[in-house]
């Protein structure tokens, strides 16, 4: 019986073998390219590990193993693929799953989190400068409160606000630090950076005032060759800052010689971006092929030298060789980026087949280098750097051609060529990595292709080759070394001044570039390399393309009659977006940081959340009162977005973003109109939209919580009040006027004892109150007073700090109110299906 149940197995595997493997495409390309389906399916492995979160065994990729070696006498290349698939599917989920799983278990840290704690522990990576401290990884061991002793693991990223040390990777450290969990602020498409941390295996971050405040328990408590190679960066680092005295010289220069571009100011750092250069700022591969091929050609001209030695051995091959240890040393000297790491990957196979005097492909060595970085980490999956490098490579290979072949026959000469391949190879990058860079970046610039020209020979072959060989030289012939560097630094001047001058020209911005487009940037990529019909190649890029602007240009879906109010979580800050029945928008207010951090926070929060609401124009845009927490984020939106009419009470602001708003809403010609008590607008037959305080203008420029806008919305018998941060004051005019009972109240300040009081909230009886506050805040907000005071009246309550952004529906008679689901339907679907057959297998 079990030798007629495998003869009948082995016969439907040979019958589907032979069937159906023309078909599988993918069958086809793994005897082409064997590392196709390990790459992709790894690649999908970890996708799903960290988009769904299911824990998973190591025992399944073992199981898939073992089944491969089962199969192997059936000789079926459709089933061996299958469960190759299979295999590095599943390793790729394991290899994740422990790491993502700790960010959410009780790894020790957590329960100091918002605490001011005593931390000590071994410092973990090589300390970055930043613009006034230094950051780095610390693997606490212990905790200390009072006089108390804990004792844990856990992974922590500390931030050192002011001042910076001499400590090493392996040093053993005690401080004192505040204690924080990364925590989403529960906007619509936000970047979930706990998750990206627990990658790299850090649990929470540390916030360490100044950085003598550090003590140094002992050094080198853990000994490494890392160590030695960071102590060697940090006194060439040191070295270079005594030689170069200028700071935008100086900082570009060690971003080239030793990858540290922590020190290059923010507005330098920007114009590189904008004139589509700051590649050359990240030691990469161009990089890494312009030193090796410099170590190469200069010890085989010295050793070409010494006639003895070149008769003995076999020179070319030997130097050669030889690149494989200095390309190792420059990756760990230059802080070990993924992007450096797969450039020397490809390059040790070219020099590895080249030295055996064997071909390679370039397009198999850049699969080499993917899979082999992410077998050793899979997290770098997720790091941009890879992506944008992978990409761009990946670009290069496979668009450059197709961008010369249209122009070859128009060319004759050899400088010519030169000329039209460089240019197209820029422009290949470019398009490459379009979808990644808008997509953390929201702008890209063609300029590029221009500016290459000039910077590359400037930076690549002049400074970076400069800097590169000042670095040995430093302790053989300082003064030597001093020379090539002042001369680098020459070099970046004049980099510097024609980046300053090409970046005013336009970019490209765009918000609503998502993972859909980075996935279409792959495929199409995909089918260039690996499809070999030309018509079928035609017809997939054709699809392809179209699929793309269908989903792009689809029209939203119309109107169902409603009116939404959403509350946005935007911290310890308020912004409120209404959606009209008839599809007009108001914005009230924009979020912010209450202290100037040096970011964006309409950048990187408010403008993508909108976008990911399908937001196309805004027709109202109400500033309460210019204080930072709610002003902040609108000068993005009015560059990103059309405003037809803007309001804002008698509060003048002063600050830079003030400025910068109203110069971004005159630019497109905005309504503006500073509004006061009894104001009102029609929005629609029944929808009447009125000003209700403050009351007085307002006194000192940028205004007080008191002179904040109060918005009333009436919609049928449906009503909200928008109290901005107006306190008692303005809630007893509201009295004074006879203000009415309400359905939805906005409340005050964002749950100030200050605000809603008793007599106010018994007026007005709202059925709901919505309170817009940041998690763990340090003003204690909101106070359990107005808490107590708001359900009193048996109000229903709801906080943004707790249920994120929160969603209001309403007719003009019923409303319903939830928190926004920000998470897409498909993904929680497939996330919710999954977890219940895991549980149901167990």
């Amino acid at each position: 019986m079990k030798r007629v149940c495998q003869a009948l197995c082995h016969k439907m595997f040979v019958f589907l073998d032979k069937t159906l493997f023309p078909y599988f495409c993918l069958i086809q390309m793994y005897a082409k390219r064997p590392l196709v389906i390990p790459l992709v399916f790894l690649v999908t492995g970890c996708l799903s590990e960290y988009l769904l979160g299911v824990p998973i065994s190591c025992f399944i990729p073992l199981i898939a193993a073992c089944c491969m070696f089962c199969v192997v006498p059936f000789k079926s290349r459709l089933l061996f693929g299958s469960l190759l698939a299979v295999f590095w599917m599943s390793w790729g989920m394991a290899a994740l799953s422990p790491r993502l799983a700790a960010r959410s278990a009780d790894q020790g840290i957590a329960r100091f989190d918002g605490m001011s704690v005593v931390i000590e522990g071994i410092v973990q990576s090589r300390p970055l400068v930043r613009a006034e401290g230094q950051r780095f990884e610390l693997q606490v061991e212990q905790v200390f409160v009072d006089t108390a002793v804990f004792a844990l693991t856990s992974g922590v990223l500390v931030t050192i606000a002011e001042g910076q040390g001499s400590w090493l990777r392996g040093d053993r450290i005690r401080c004192p630090a505040r204690i924080k969990l990364p925590r989403l602020l529960g906007l619509p498409g936000e970047f979930d950076y706990q998750r990206y941390i627990a990658l790299h295996g850090v649990h929470a971050t540390a916030w360490v005032h100044r950085a003598d405040s550090i003590v140094l328990m002992r050094g080198a408590a853990v000994t490494s060759w890392y160590r030695w190679i960071d102590a060697l960066a940090l006194r060439s680092q040191n070295f270079i800052k005594t030689s170069i005295p200028e700071p935008d010289q100086r900082s570009v220069v060690l971003a080239l010689a030793t990858g540290g571009q922590q020190e290059i100011a923010p507005a330098l750092n920007a114009a590189y971006s904008r004139a589509g250069v700051s590649h050359i700022l990240s030691v990469s591969g161009f990089h890494v092929g312009v030193v090796v091929a410099v170590w190469v050609f200069g010890l085989r001209w010295l050793l070409l030298r010494w006639e003895w030695l070149s008769l003995r051995i076999d020179v070319r091959r030997s130097t050669l060789l030889s690149a494989v240890p200095a390309m190792l040393l420059y990756l760990v000297f230059t802080g070990g980026a993924p992007a450096t790491a797969r450039s020397v990957v490809m390059l040790t196979a070219v020099v590895v087949a080249a030295w055996s005097e064997r071909e390679v492909d370039s397009l198999d060595a850049l699969l080499l280098a993917g899979f082999l970085l992410l077998v050793g980490d899979p997290g770098v999956l997720f790091d941009l750097s890879f992506q944008l490098s992978f990409l761009a490579l990946w670009g290069l290979l496979v668009l450059t051609p197709l961008l010369v072949a249209p122009f070859e026959k128009f060319i004759s000469r050899g400088w010519q060529r030169t000329l039209l391949m460089f240019c197209a190879a820029s422009l290949a990058a470019v398009l490459a990595t379009i979808a990644p860079v808008l997509g953390a970046f929201h702008q890209v610039s063609f300029t590029g292709i221009l500016s290459n020209v000039v910077v590359v020979p400037l930076l690549g072959y002049g400074a970076t080759v400069l800097a590169t060989a000042a670095m040995p030289l430093q302790f053989l012939m300082p003064a030597v070394a001093t020379v090539f560097l002042k001369l680098s630094g020459w070099l970046v001047l004049c980099s510097n001044n024609f980046i300053h001058w090409i970046s005013r020209l336009p970019v490209l911005h765009s918000f609503s570039t998502g993972p859909l487009d980075l996935l279409a940037t792959v495929l199409l990529l995909a089918i260039l390399s690996f499809v070999q019909s030309a018509r079928i190649k035609g017809i997939a890029v054709s699809l392809l393309m179209a699929g793309l602007m269908v989903a792009h240009l689809w029209p939203a879906p119309a109107g169902d009659g409603k009116t939404r109010f959403i509350f946005l979580s935007v911290g310890q800050g308020d912004a409120t977006l209404i959606k009209l029945a008839d599809g007009r928008t108001l914005l009230v207010d924009g979020g912010g940081y209450l202290r100037d951090s040096g970011k964006d926070f309409g950048e990187r929060y408010l403008v993508p959340a909108l976008h990911r609401l399908k937001l196309k124009q805004i027709d109202l845009m109400v500033l309460t009162h210019p204080h930072p927490d709610h002003l902040g984020g609108l000068p993005a939106v009015a560059e990103q977005f059309r405003v037809k009419e803007f309001w804002q009470g008698a509060s003048a602001g002063s600050s830079d973003n003030y400025q910068r708003l109203i110069g971004a809403l005159n630019s497109q010609n905005t309504t503006l109109r500073i509004v006061k008590k009894g104001d009102r607008a029609q929005l629609g037959k029944d929808l009447v939209l009125s000003v209700v305080a403050p009351e007085e203008v307002a006194g000192a420029e940028g205004g007080d919580n008191d002179d904040s806008l109060v918005l009333h919305l009436q919609q049928s018998s449906f009503s909200a009040l928008l109290m901005g941060d107006a306190g008692f004051s303005v809630e007893d005019m509201l009295l004074r006027d006879g203000v009415g009972e309400i359905t939805l109240l906005k409340v005050g300040h964002h749950g100030s004892r200050y605000a809603s009081s008793e007599r106010f909230l018994a007026r007005v009886k709202p059925r709901v109150a919505v309170i817009s506050v940041g998690a763990g805040n340090t003003f204690g907000l909101p106070t359990e007073e107005t808490i107590s005071r708001i359900k009193q009246q048996r109000t229903e309550l709801h906080r943004t700090d707790q249920q994120g952004t929160i969603q209001v529906e309403t007719d003009g008679t019923e409303f319903t109110i939830a928190p926004l689901k920000t998470e897409p339907a498909l993904l929680a679907m497939v996330r919710h299906f999954v977890l219940t057959a895991g549980n149901l297998l167990r």
